[in-house]
């Protein structure tokens, strides 16, 4: 075995690997960003829209355009309401039930958290407040929603109608000198297969990983041999802690002599190389000690060297 592992050409295997690991890095990217293209266009979209609404800076008509683009595009988004001080409904993106009424409010609903509300004027409606960043990750991963659903039930089930409540998702921007606000109401329907996508691509992340931390782990073993060092504890060191053992195998070895000859990792200390016996340290004449390379005097003896005589 450590003569095949010896004579693996590491240079080449990482080489392949990398351009391997970049095809299909690139594949995979072109795969998820294709299934999931509708739901990263509504994310661009969305942070762009409300990065435009927080700054103050915008023309209201040019914004409704903008979200009625998203609204259309999106099959998640079921309204996007914008309200005066007043609460009156001003625009609605999609027309929907709740820009039925003149007025849309929020009441925060009876023996639930304080993230849920409720609509007077729609019974069957609950309101579940999101965050920015809890938005874009339901809209990726619907499973998040369905657990939103599980918690809301899990809160009215006594009542006698709880499966008929249906829980959408609301995320807001509030005009604090105008009293403006808008409000974007999401029901995330999931991708098809999308779950599944989603494994299957961390499943091939995580295969590249190890793939890499092996590689790591057999390249210190082949150079631990080759140095006539313990492969098997410096491979098994590194095999368990990645980039520490690699790290610390370096500065045990930056610490040591390699012979020229046979590339067996020495003492410094040590005239000759305990594998094939060639001298590696120059020696002071009189007492025998090791010399560094530009000793003029033995640091034992204090004798001058001949080659300084």
């Amino acid at each position: 075995m450590n003569n095949f592992i010896e004579k693996i050409p590491f240079k080449k295997v990482v080489l392949i690997y990398i351009i391997i690991a970049i095809l299909v890095g690139i594949s995979l990217i072109l795969f998820i960003g294709n299934a999931f293209q509708s739901k990263l266009t509504f994310i661009y979209d969305y942070h762009r829209i409300h990065e435009t609404l927080e700054t103050g800076n915008h023309n209201l008509e040019n914004i409704k355009e903008e979200i009625k683009n998203m609204s259309d595009n999106s099959e998640d988004v079921v309204d996007v309401l914008i309200l005066d001080k007043e609460n009156k409904i001003v625009y609605s993106s999609k027309n929907s039930e709740f820009a039925n009424e003149e007025k849309f409010t929020l009441n925060k609903a009876d023996n639930m958290t304080n993230d849920y509300f409720v609509n007077p004027n729609n019974d069957t409606a609950i309101f579940r407040l999101t965050t920015n960043k809890e938005l874009i990750i339901n809209t990726v991963l619907s499973n998040f929603d369905t657990e939103i659903q599980k918690e809301s039930e899990d809160q009215i089930f006594y009542e006698s109608d709880f499966d008929s409540k249906q829980v959408y998702l609301l995320s807001y921007i509030a005009n604090h000198d105008t009293g403006e606000k808008i409000y974007f109401i999401n029901e995330i329907h999931p991708v098809e297969n999308g779950k599944m996508y989603i494994k299957v691509t961390l499943a091939i992340m995580m295969f590249f990983f190890m793939i890499y931390w092996v590689l790591l782990a057999l390249y210190i073993y082949q150079n631990a041999l080759k140095s006539k060092l313990n492969p098997y504890l410096w491979g098994g060191i590194t095999l368990i802690t990645n980039i520490a053992g690699v790290i610390i195998y370096i500065i045990y070895k930056q610490n040591q002599k390699t012979c020229f000859k046979c590339g067996a990792s020495q003492d410094k200390s040590h005239i000759y190389c305990t594998y094939c016996g060639i001298k590696l340290n120059e020696t002071c004449h009189t007492c025998g000690s090791v010399l560094n390379r530009n000793d003029k005097y033995c640091a034992k003896c204090g004798e001058k060297q001949k080659n300084e005589e």
